[in-house]
């Protein structure tokens, strides 16, 4: 009997006169038919986002919200100048957020500019 067989289960080799166990089988190359594995697959690279530049969001929120105290209108103006340069240097989107503070900016504060002249002029005219 051999090792490999459970006890009690008989050696099939043994019916074989002058049979022996045969030898494991050795390692060596793959049998003909395998070849080497093939090459793993081709990804499309993930798809990278774009960033969208703050200080454009900012300038926007802030150009919408420049009517409140007209500080806001000012920082539309400025955060949107240097969200400009930013964009043309680092190439992110946000161009249009940028342009959105900036002319809504300039129009609270010539709105403002116009409101202050004309409250001028009637307080002029109803002197006199």
């Amino acid at each position: 009997m051999s090792e490999s067989q459970p006890p009690g289960v008989p050696d099939p080799w043994a019916a074989v006169p002058g049979a022996s166990v045969p030898p494991p089988p050795h390692p060596g190359p793959p049998g003909p038919g395998y070849g080497p594995y093939p090459p793993p697959p081709y990804y499309y690279p993930a798809y990278q986002q774009r960033r969208t530049n703050s200080m454009s969001i900012a300038s926007m929120v802030c150009g919408i919200c420049g009517f409140i105290y007209l500080i806001p209108a000012v920082l539309g103006i400025i955060f949107g100048i240097v969200a400009l340069r930013q964009i043309n240097r680092d190439k992110t989107d946000g161009r249009g957020m940028a342009l959105t503070g900036i002319i809504t900016g300039s129009l609270w504060l010539i709105g403002f500019v116009v409101l202050i002249v004309a409250v001028i002029t009637v307080g002029v005219d109803s002197r006199q």
